[in-house]
């Protein structure tokens, strides 16, 4: 990709990418989401988890990257282990256990004075100046904690409702944030990203 010389570890390449059709099922009296040959592993707290690949140990099958899309167990697994969504290491500074977290405001929504809400994983000391090098575009809007925990609260999702078809899914909403706890909308709920809530968030100056 012109301009970059590092792709992030959550980012997506071409042959990663699935477009495995979805469709709505009668499922436990209500209407969920669910792929045409379903898996016990597609589904997290009743939400349907987008599909990909994850061939990193076959580089030369992944095919170009997708810069705008998410490899969304990648995603998943840089929150659940707190690792760096640049160089997929842990991101937790091992001197103060503390996590550096770098948002902008397209990813992160504050819910309290030292929290807020992202779908954003951290990004290692290391990484950071990488980023901002390589990504003008972070340089307007880029914001840098340092955070002392994370929950996960949610997901990232696309929301459908039935068609006409009853089966055939039709999109309503596009990249809203459904809890854990929103239990009415998980059948409904197509997930792309995991959302954490930060915790004893402080501004570090860059």
């Amino acid at each position: 990709m012109s301009g970059y010389t590092t792709i992030p570890y959550v980012i997506a390449y071409a042959d990663e990418l699935v477009d495995d059709p979805i469709y709505f099922e009668w499922h436990n009296h209500e209407y969920r989401l669910t792929y045409g040959k379903p898996r016990p592993s597609d589904w997290v707290h009743g939400i349907l988890r987008g599909r990909v690949k994850d061939l990193r140990d076959k580089p030369d099958r992944r095919g170009p990257e997708r810069m705008r899309k998410l490899n969304t167990r990648r995603q998943w697994r840089c929150m659940d282990r707190l690792l760096c969504q640049v160089c997929g290491c842990p991101a937790t500074d091992p001197a103060t256990g503390c996590i550096p977290w770098a948002v902008t405001s397209t990813v992160f929504e504050q819910t309290g004075p030292f929290g807020g809400r992202t779908n954003a994983p951290p990004t290692c000391w290391r990484c950071i100046p990488k980023a901002l090098e390589e990504c003008p575009m972070l340089r307007e809007d880029f914001a840098v904690y340092t955070v002392a925990g994370a929950m996960s609260a949610g997901v990232l999702a696309d929301l459908y409702e039935p068609g006409i078809i009853a089966y055939q899914p039709v999109l309503t909403k596009h990249n809203v944030f459904v809890a854990w706890d929103a239990h009415r909308h998980h059948g409904a709920a197509l997930a792309v990203a995991q959302v954490v809530e930060l915790h004893g968030m402080k501004p570090v100056s860059t």
